[in-house]
């Protein structure tokens, strides 16, 4: 079985609206400021915003088939994240939803149970990743014999939260797909740069499981679904690139130096049309998916993931830079998106690991 996302499902105006609720939904909540009180936090995760996300809204089901209660396609999941990633709202979003979501999609009809779990604000969390946080399907950290599932998978976004984990584990016929349910395995909490980004360790030994698919087609679905959430946190990466933009702009503005706004010095200017063309091309990168025009959906969440990684850490050193003082001062909401960003980079390779993959694609 294999799921075709659609480019989109909502007019424009309809999209627009869509953002507009993200946004109220998660500044309402408090966000970016709200994320310092996660520090402390043991989950990493305000319930209450994703149940308003993902239950009243219906962000749970965002790009998910129609028989699981989805709507919608690439551009309402980019457009979601985009806000979401602005805000720095702490929501299992891309990995729940997008990753886990478009795994459970591309397999058999066993598949739609958890695919209704999620869709309704369950939390998945993806343990399909190596050591070092990479999907690699020469390098799975979980074996299976077909019932039960055991290994190690670090790096399990939001695992201390989920309700289920969907696995990539090698058997005998190669990559397949499994559920193992929480209650099954052993979740270690790992501390994060990001604070509205948490993952954990996860242990499974003879773990009981539900298998998903078969006969090693497990890998081309969850392939197919790690180009998506790779997409996913390029939006992640604008939205934050397009707010620290906007914030720095506000301040250069209003701060003075010397009887003038900082604003109208020559250099600060350059820096800001430097920083504004980096936000604009990974805008132009992801807008070239979702009107129709990519070619070749791997070669481009490569190229945008790698884009946005470095787009994203260089926009949050500038906003650091350009506030001064103020600026580096770690409660500033400045470092709040710089910590994303360093999150972002990491999650499913950083910059320098995609463009690798992609002269690899094009056998350069």
């Amino acid at each position: 079985m294999s799921f075709d996302l659609p480019l989109a499902a909502l007019d424009p105006d309809e999209l627009t609206d869509l953002r507009n609720t993200v946004r109220s939904a998660a500044t309402e909540s408090g966000y970016p400021a709200a994320v310092l009180e996660l520090e402390k936090s043991e989950t990493g995760l305000d319930r209450e915003l994703w149940s308003l996300l993902a239950q009243d809204i219906g962000l749970g089901a965002v790009g998910l088939p129609e028989s699981a209660g989805g709507l919608g396609g690439l551009a309402e999941i980019l457009a979601v994240v985009e806000e979401l990633g602005a805000t720095l709202a702490p929501a299992p979003f891309i990995s729940s939803t997008v990753l886990c979501g478009q795994i459970l999609a591309s397999c058999d009809e066993v598949a739609s149970p958890y695919l209704e779990r999620i869709a309704s604000g369950e939390i998945a969390s993806p343990a399909i990743t190596n050591t070092r946080g990479l999907w690699s399907a020469t390098d799975v950290s979980c074996t299976s014999d077909g019932n039960t599932v055991s290994g190690t998978v670090r790096f399990t976004p939001f695992g201390a939260s989920a309700t289920f984990f969907v696995i990539a584990a090698r058997t005998d016929s190669g990559i397949d797909v499994f559920i193992v349910e929480a209650s099954d395995a052993l979740v270690s909490p790992l501390p994060s740069l990001d604070f509205s980004r948490p993952s954990a360790t996860v242990t499974f030994t003879d773990a009981p499981a539900v298998r998903l698919s078969a006969d090693g087609h497990g890998e081309a679905a969850i392939s197919h679904a790690v180009d998506i959430a790779l997409m996913a946190v390029a939006a992640d990466q604008l939205g934050g690139s397009q707010a620290c933009f906007d914030m720095t702009l506000d301040y250069i503005k209003v701060r003075r130096q010397f009887n003038r706004e900082i604003g109208s010095f020559q250099a600060i200017k350059h820096r800001m049309a430097d920083a504004l063309m980096l936000v604009e091309m990974l805008r132009s990168g992801l807008e070239k998916v979702t009107s129709g025009g990519a070619q070749d959906l791997a070669a481009d969440a490569a190229v945008n993931k790698s884009w946005g990684s470095d787009s994203y850490i260089a926009m949050t050193a500038e906003a650091i830079q350009l506030h001064g003082g103020i600026g580096f001062t770690w409660e500033h909401t400045a470092h709040l998106y710089f910590r994303r960003a360093r999150y972002d980079a990491a999650f499913l390779g950083d910059a320098a690991y995609q463009r690798e993959r992609l002269a690899t694609m094009l056998n350069w």
